[in-house]
């Protein structure tokens, strides 16, 4: 049985806490460092404020005061594969450093050309790292993403690591020998390698439902399959897939234990609106398809609010998808 999530931080305790919200009251766990007179944190690992007050700097922190704030590779990409008119596969060799830093599931970074300015930024997911080489996919519809491609360039600033792609990713990370229900399309396709790798690594039971999406095509289905994940491909989710998954919840010795929704926030509350008419209550760990400009938690852009009138900062705050409300 997984537990039910409660909101933490995704950076506390690592190397980038305390993060650049604490110097203004803004922490997003600690209540002293939202300004707050009394501590009720109720968090049992290393004090932020004593991080931040009293302990030297730390000997293995990523960075230095005057440095940026995640680490960053100046490199080139390769187009390894055209999906669709607008899609591409993208294969980049950064730091070994970086690399392993974004070997979790649920890691994405922010690109952009080299030469341009840092509003160029813009995030991506990552789908597959191997060694010092990650594979990323961008659709190239917005500004920002269009220049990265743009008169043939190959040059790239790769930021990160960034891990809060994923709402619910302590059930990912805990389960094992478990029964999984992937459900996935379009552009939610990068993010469900990483994550299906992640689940197959602790022996679960793994079946995917994929949808070419917006973007018109199936890209990721031999990849799962080899994982021995039981794939089933659908033309429409809206369509066919909802239906499968209906079948799915109502079929006692079918039902799963934790459900995986790589996809549009339509896609998600599709499949919390399915569980409700079949009269069941799963965990759900969704993709976290937010706008965001910093991915530091300090331009607002990320937030949204939750059913109890709270404001989340999603590119800092791990919580369950379905407590927020529909946009």
């Amino acid at each position: 049985m997984l537990n039910k999530l409660t909101m933490k931080c995704i950076d506390i305790n690592s190397p980038y806490c305390p993060c650049l919200l604490s110097e203004t009251n803004h922490c997003t766990f600690c209540s002293h460092l939202k300004g707050e007179p009394v501590c009720d944190c109720n968090w049992s690992g290393m004090c932020i404020l004593y991080e931040k007050q009293w302990q030297t700097k730390k000997q293995n922190r990523l960075v230095d005061a005057d440095a940026p704030t995640r680490l960053e590779s100046d490199t080139e990409f390769v187009i390894k594969e055209k999906i669709s008119e607008h899609t591409y596969l993208l294969e980049i060799e950064i730091s070994s450093e970086l690399a392993q830093a974004v070997e979790k599931c649920g890691s994405f970074v922010f690109l952009r050309r080299p030469s341009d300015q840092h509003f160029y930024h813009f995030p991506v997911g990552i789908m597959k790292v191997t060694g010092n080489t990650i594979q990323v996919v961008v659709e190239t519809i917005g500004p920002k993403s269009a220049r990265l491609l743009a008169n043939d360039n190959h040059q790239v600033l790769v930021r990160g690591p960034y891990y809060n792609g994923i709402f619910g990713q302590p059930w990912i990370d805990n389960i094992d020998n478990g029964k999984i229900l992937l459900i996935t399309g379009g552009m939610g396709q990068p993010p469900a390698v990483s994550i299906a790798y992640r689940l197959t690594q602790k022996n679960n039971k793994v079946k995917a439902i994929i949808a070419p999406g917006k973007i018109g095509k199936i890209f990721i289905a031999d990849e799962l399959a080899s994982l021995g994940i039981k794939v089933q491909e659908v033309t429409s989710m809206r369509h066919f897939g909802m239906h499968i998954l209906s079948e799915i919840l109502t079929a006692n010795q079918e039902c799963p234990e934790l459900i995986v929704s790589a996809g549009p926030d339509d896609q998600h509350y599709g499949i919390i609106a399915a569980m409700q008419t079949a009269g069941v209550n799963l965990p759900m760990a969704a993709t976290n398809n937010t706008t965001m400009c910093c991915g530091e938690g300090i331009c607002g852009s990320c937030e949204r609010k939750t059913k109890d009138n709270r404001r989340v900062r999603t590119c800092k705050v791990q919580t369950d998808f379905s407590q927020f409300n529909q946009e």
